[in-house]
């Protein structure tokens, strides 16, 4: 459960972890706890019967407990908790059945997501890795004769798409600062985040954290519906590959895996100006062009922005960062030494920003940007944690700049993308984003996330000819893009890759299952099949299952790395699972 949710048009913050009482219930007598995130004009955000709780943890000062009241309780979304999503939003669909096994392709039913519409009955027939038809029936097409059948009897999307993500940190649970940041400068310098993260610092590339502990994160994405994801990735052949990663491993041919670059710490971060910052831009922006020219570039992902307009003294830093990408004198120097993410030197867009976060970006700001053709990952959980504001997200809609969507990692944010879609939905519910709607979460989340991470020619739609990245969720909805928001890891019936199944129900594992080595899985209570060792594009460490990753990450907590006494951290029990259960 996160500590922070919105919901049902208040300007406010529930926090779970503040020492307050627990979740909301749907009795009528029921309470939350509520924050102020400190926002300008979020005054009278509060209901007139508001008031101080006894006890209330003194790391939040603003902490109060609202009163609830029935039609409150039926208005609100509860993302993860037992019999909080009222039955008019989604339900449980029919069990997924085989009707025929085949001895060539799949055939699924049920409702599909298609690029143009649901298709409402609908099918889709995939042959390979490939999808072959999409039509309201596929019995006329030649390859549909031997294929094996499913009826879903649910809702069938493109798998999602993790736009952003610090895939080795995802086996560690969140970090409670107790307090809000004005940007990354700050928090990234705490003692206390320090220590909390020092299982993944400490091991640095080795191996011995960064395969389990990626292919932990991969596993995560893969058992709540999510095939791709932009993690940040080690270049390591035994992370090659679970979910296809977007930096590389995607086994895609529209990509090359030279063309994705991912920064961090880039020139463009605090010490913009100084002689070396100046150096470093220049040769940045020099190989950024050559690239470019070559065709061996076509994205460079950057932390930007990442920080609350007007606050604190790093705020220099958080908004300096934007005119550094776009190429604009800052703190003293040259243009000319910029990185210019946006336009080359002939003033044509590059269409290479990749700007993750931009909670500092004035509306200027995103409409230049989005007119260059930068793409924009919303990360809004993460952001709410750390600095009790986020993206401009209903600007960038509204200009129709290309959005995707990404929990950051386990630390701050959301643990998959479908709780980072939730929170994104109620988000909106509460400042009043009329377009914040599920479809738009699911676009965020499928294609305009394929197209920010240049994949869109092979998946992201359900389309003829596209790659078999497909997600069957078990639930349906007269908005079938609200099956898609409600559904957790127990929900999902299947998830395909390349058109192979890499986790969902037992029913469907004979029929459907990459290889004949997956293992039982539970999802709270739902059986389930995962497969993980010997999936395709494994060159190292190939025989691992998910009880050896899960044992690897465990010792890790428990008792540090061979040869470094000093990590003997005692945390096994703060291990972050893959699924988190009410």
């Amino acid at each position: 459960m996160r500590r922070i949710r919105w919901a049902c048009g208040a300007v406010s913050l529930s926090i779970a972890a503040a020492g307050c009482p627990g979740p909301m219930m749907e009795e009528p007598d029921a309470s939350v706890v509520w924050a102020d995130h400190g926002l300008p004009g979020d005054e009278d955000a509060w209901a007139p019967d508001a008031f101080v709780p006894e006890g209330t943890d003194a790391n939040f000062p603003d902490a109060y407990v609202v009163p609830v009241d029935a039609a409150r309780a039926d208005d609100a979304y509860f993302a993860g908790d037992a019999g909080m999503i009222p039955t008019d939003r989604s339900e449980p669909a029919a069990p997924s059945t085989v009707e025929r096994m085949g001895t060539s392709g799949l055939l699924l039913r049920g409702t599909v997501l298609t690029p143009t519409g649901p298709l409402v009955p609908g099918e889709v027939l995939v042959v390979g890795n490939t999808i072959q038809c999409v039509a309201a029936s596929c019995a006329s097409h030649p390859m549909a004769a031997d294929a094996t059948i499913v009826n879903t009897n649910s809702t069938i999307s493109p798998g999602l798409i993790d736009g952003h993500n610090h895939a080795t940190y995802d086996f560690l649970p969140e970090w409670v600062a107790g307090s809000l940041f004005d940007s990354r400068y700050d928090w990234r310098g705490d003692a206390a985040y320090s220590a909390h993260i020092s299982p993944e610092s400490d091991g640095g590339t080795r191996g011995e954290m960064v395969c389990p502990a990626t292919k932990w994160a991969e596993l995560r994405s893969i058992v709540h519906g999510t095939t791709t994801i932009q993690g940040q990735s080690p270049r390591q052949a035994c992370v090659d590959r679970l979910a296809r990663n977007a930096d590389h491993y995607h086994g895609l041919p529209s990509r090359t895996n030279t063309s994705f670059g991912t920064s961090i710490a880039g020139p463009c971060e605090g010490t913009v100006g100084s002689a070396t910052a100046t150096a470093m831009n220049d040769t940045w922006r020099m190989a950024r062009i050559a690239d470019w020219v070559a065709g061996d570039v076509t994205r460079l992902a950057v932390h930007m922005g990442e920080g609350v307009r007007g606050m604190g003294a790093t705020r220099t830093n958080v908004l300096r960062e934007y005119d550094c990408y776009r190429g604009q004198a800052t703190g003293g120097t040259s243009g000319d030494h910029m990185i210019d993410l946006l336009e080359n030197d002939a003033g044509m867009p590059y269409g290479t920003a990749y700007f993750i976060h931009g909670t500092a970006l004035t509306a200027a700001q995103i409409d230049e940007a989005a007119a260059d053709g930068a793409f924009f990952i919303w990360s809004p959980s993460s952001n709410m944690i750390l600095y009790g504001a986020t993206t401009d997200i209903g600007h960038m809609i509204d200009v129709g700049a290309v959005v995707g969507i990404g929990p950051d990692w386990t630390v701050s944010g959301e643990d998959d993308v479908l709780g980072e879609m939730r929170f994104g939905y109620e988000y909106g519910r509460g400042e009043g984003i009329a377009s914040l709607t599920p479809e738009r979460l699911w676009l965020m989340a499928t294609r305009d996330g394929a197209r920010a991470v240049d994949l869109d020619a092979d998946i992201g739609t359900i389309e003829v000819g596209k790659r078999a990245d497909l997600v069957v969720f078990g639930r349906v909805s007269s908005d079938p893009y609200r099956a898609v928001l409600d559904s957790h890891s127990s929900d999902i019936r299947l998830v395909l890759i390349d058109g192979a199944g890499y986790y969902g129900d037992l029913a469907l594992e004979s029929a459907t299952a990459v290889n004949g080595m997956c293992e039982d899985f539970s999802a709270c209570g739902t059986a389930k099949f995962l497969c993980v060792a010997g999936t395709p594009g494994a060159t190292a460490r190939a025989d691992e299952t998910y009880e050896s990753i899960r044992t690897q990450l465990y010792n890790i907590l428990q008792t540090g790395y061979a040869g470094m006494p000093d990590t003997a951290y005692g945390r096994g029990a703060e291990l972050q699972e893959l699924v988190t259960c009410p």
